[in-house]
């Protein structure tokens, strides 16, 4: 029987929980999985040690879902189907991921949500939390030390060998996340975290290049607990930032995943808004969430874009850089794209209609500059690479990828009618990246580059958000 959440249940089935000296281990009925008397916090797995609790935790848990047949929603097979899988027993909710980019971060923080509380009860840890891999802290850009170690569960020997030695990501990962989280729109934002998200994917190697096979790596849970944490830093910078509480599309879309009792649950947009209020979890080291709420009944249907440049040119990616000319549409868009390098408009590159047959494999830096520039890391505004998306060997799932880069200082003091973008393909790693072709295994087609104006998502009305607020405190 399918059921939905009902948060008062849930506190007080947390309520019901025991702690048992401090081994933090369920007693009681097994379904008690849910809170403890504070949100559980995601930590640092960089910073873990082979023996911290958590990871000890997840390990017990590994251990015990592989276990499980595969038919079963609480195994490792069966929750990493629900990612992506070749098998073609189509069970419930499996490939239900990247159907949609426009809840690429709602979607994975529900995912990652019930996989949590299947992994406490697997545990027998009743606070454990997901770690996350912050690949864009410098010190941290190798794969956590825990993950390399070939002895244990965490390890995955499908992983490129490099990866697994400890070789660094490539710094501008870094640089492509900062200029995704300057943009104001939600989904322009999400679009620029998406890019170096999948170059992550690519550049781990194995099983997490390839949608259907990502999760079956325990580092995917791990990367993508960074990548929802962006959400929650991304809104606490403020400056207009606002979930799509009032897009109806986005609210009333639902998606189906299993509890901890191996139950199907359901799940929309606003049921994530608020990671600690809602779903009892938060961040190590992150900065006060943003609690918002979706209004009962204010809607939106429309956001001014303007497009200030468009090359529709057929454009192949291949081995080596690719120059491309991007002419403004006329004097009015020269003059607005002059004023948007004054900040009064977010400029951002749009690269969509992107496909290839199958993985290439690479990933590509995105650099703008005046014409005839070299490409450096002061020109790079984003990096991306094709996982999931833009993938027609996925039919059943396919539609073309797009992009959104945050153009900033890469483009203040610039011709607007000298503007040139190179497309520069990478490994993903540190080493010799700059030096050395890299070439893809298929060549990647994009049908589009454009440069527009973004605006942000309008905001909620703030009295209903404070009367929310009030109801929700005195559940």
């Amino acid at each position: 029987m399918e059921t939905r959440i009902d948060r008062r249940q849930l506190l007080k089935a947390g309520a019901a929980a025991t702690v048992v000296g401090g081994t933090q281990l369920f007693t009681g009925i097994p379904a008690l999985a849910d809170y403890a008397a504070a949100p559980a916090v995601r930590r640092n797995a960089s910073t873990m040690t082979a023996s911290d609790p958590i990871l000890r935790g997840y390990t017990r848990a590994i251990r015990a879902m592989r276990a499980l047949p595969d038919t079963n929603p609480c195994s490792w097979f069966y929750q990493a189907a629900i990612h992506g899988t070749y098998d073609p027993r189509n069970l419930p909710s499996w490939n239900t991921c990247h159907l949609d980019s426009n809840f690429f971060w709602a979607w994975h923080r529900m995912y990652l949500y019930w996989f949590e509380r299947i992994v406490r009860k697997q545990s027998g840890m009743y606070d454990w939390a997901i770690p996350y891999w912050d690949w864009t802290n410098p010190g941290e850009r190798a794969l956590p030390p825990a993950f390399r170690n070939a002895s244990s569960l965490l390890y995955d020997g499908s992983r490129y060998a490099s990866i697994n030695s400890g070789t660094p990501l490539s710094s501008g990962l870094a640089t492509s996340v900062a200029n995704a989280m300057i943009q104001t729109n939600y989904f322009t934002s999400q679009n620029g975290v998406s890019g170096p998200h999948g170059t992550v994917h690519i550049s781990v190697g194995g099983n997490m290049v390839d949608v259907h096979t990502a999760a079956q790596d325990p580092i995917f849970w791990a990367h993508h607990s960074f990548v929802d944490r962006l959400w929650n830093a991304w809104l606490a910078q403020g400056g207009g930032r606002t979930s799509p509480v009032g897009a109806a599309t986005w609210r009333n879309s639902t998606y189906t995943f299993f509890d901890e009792c191996c139950q199907p649950v359901t799940m929309k947009g606003c049921d994530v808004l608020r990671a600690a209020l809602q779903l009892s979890y938060v961040y190590e080291g992150e900065p006060p969430q943003v609690n918002q709420y979706c209004p009962r009944i204010w809607v939106f249907d429309h956001i001014d874009i303007a497009v200030l440049a468009r090359t529709r040119a057929a454009l192949v990616l291949g081995a080596r850089p690719v120059r491309v000319p991007l002419p403004v549409a006329d004097a009015d868009a020269a003059k607005r794209l002059r004023q948007a390098a004054t900040g009064e408009r977010a400029l951002v590159l749009r690269l969509a209609g992107i496909e290839a047959d199958s993985q290439p494999g690479v990933s590509w830096e995105v650099h703008v500059g005046p014409k005839g520039f070299a490409p450096s890391p002061r020109s790079l505004v984003g990096m991306f690479a094709l996982f999931g998306a833009g993938l027609k060997d996925r039919p059943q799932h396919f539609h073309p990828a797009e992009f959104d880069f945050a153009l900033g200082r890469a483009a203040a003091g610039i011709d607007p009618s000298a503007l040139e973008v190179v497309l520069v393909p990478v490994s993903g790693l540190e080493s010799r990246e700059r030096v050395e072709a890299v070439q893809p295994r298929v060549p990647v087609r994009i049908g589009e580059i454009d440069l527009v104006l973004d605006a942000p998502l309008p905001m909620p009305p703030r009295d209903e958000q404070e009367k929310l607020r009030r109801e929700e405190a005195s559940q």
